[in-house]
């Protein structure tokens, strides 16, 4: 009689495969619920699986959604760095900073979203605020170098949420991949062209 068992490494796969129909599952109902809002019940019932297969996963909602975000925040975090570090040593890069991020953004942008807009109740509710901060200090350097003094932080504030939110309504758009590249040239062309307008222009009253 043949025996009905499985392998070691088949068991993992399939254990592999229901954490990864999980974290789809809960990309969906974050994006559309809201971190307070979303149900576990209903990420397991989008994956076919009990309540008991999801905390053999994950210890809770919570766990769940650092899953989701984290690998995420470590990947734009780390682009991020790099790219303020090389606009600072040579700003004609600027317009392929901007693409790499845009490129990066699109590749996870109901992650993003989910981070910046429906994260309120998690672990990561300040992230949108600690974006704003360390984009801050990234402009703050930038505007120092090129006029030779700390320029106003409240004028570096109102960049800084023209920024971020002008992004946020790019991911949001219902627009294909070419438009919001092509989209995004534009505005970082725009940035570009005031960039330059100020530190020619108005430098001492910064």
């Amino acid at each position: 009689m043949k025996k009905n068992w499985e392998s070691p490494s088949s068991q993992e796969s399939d254990a592999g495969t229901t954490r990864e129909r999980l974290i789809k599952a809960g990309i969906e109902e974050f994006y559309e619920k809201g971190y307070k809002q979303a149900s576990l019940r209903k990420i397991c019932a989008a994956c076919g699986v009990t309540t008991g297969a999801f905390y053999f996963h994950f210890s809770g909602k919570q766990q769940l959604f650092s899953a989701i975000v984290e690998p995420v925040i470590e990947q734009w975090t780390c682009l991020g760095n790099t790219l303020a570090d090389r606009e600072l040593k040579d700003q004609s890069t600027a317009l392929d900073n901007d693409r790499a991020m845009m490129d990066l953004e699109l590749r996870h942008r109901r992650e993003i979203l989910i981070l910046l807009e429906k994260s309120s109740g998690s672990g990561k509710e300040n992230f949108l605020d600690n974006l704003k901060q360390g984009l801050k200090k990234h402009f703050m350097t930038h505007f120092t170098t090129a006029i030779g003094h700390v320029p106003n932080p409240e004028f570096i504030q109102l960049l800084v949420d023209m920024r971020i939110y002008g992004n946020i309504q790019l991911l949001k758009g219902n627009y294909n991949r070419a438009q919001t590249l092509f989209f995004n040239d534009l505005l970082a062309h725009y940035a570009e062209g005031g960039f330059t307008y100020l530190i020619q222009n108005c430098k001492e009253r910064l």
